[in-house]
């Protein structure tokens, strides 16, 4: 599953793997509207010094870069699949940010940062029972 991370807007925060995939010769950006999100259009922009310029063509659309797409696409397979492109699509809109592939180096430096759970804690999320989540 992927790790989503709220960016502060600017092309800093980006991920670094959203420049390694280029679009074709002279292709900035795509707009694409998706029947899975109720025909709804949103950006894929093929590299990180395009986002500024995407972001002002197209306000308010919600922005993906290729690697994103492709651990969405990972996934296509699961039996709730429009469901869970419809809640991580409605996340990027309201609150930003990125998916992080989780075999990303970004991820596990994440996955490193976080704290272990006291005795009795609660995390929210999935657990298997007997077992600490995080």
């Amino acid at each position: 599953m992927a790790t989503a991370v709220a960016p502060k807007r600017d092309v800093e925060t980006v991920p670094e793997t959203a420049s390694k995939t280029a679009g074709p010769p002279g292709v900035r950006w795509l707009v694409i509207e998706s029947r899975l999100l109720d025909d709804e259009q949103f950006l894929v922009v093929f590299e990180k010094k395009h986002l500024k310029e995407a972001r002002k063509a197209h306000p308010g659309k919600v922005i993906y870069f290729p690697p994103e797409v492709d651990e969405l696409y990972r996934h296509k397979d699961a039996p709730d699949y429009p469901q869970f492109l419809k809640s991580i699509h409605l996340v990027k809109k309201k609150f930003g940010g990125w998916i992080i592939p989780s075999d990303s180096p970004l991820a596990r430096r994440l996955e490193a940062t976080k704290k272990p759970l006291a005795q009795g804690g609660h995390r929210h999320g999935t657990a298997t029972r007997g077992k600490q989540v995080g």
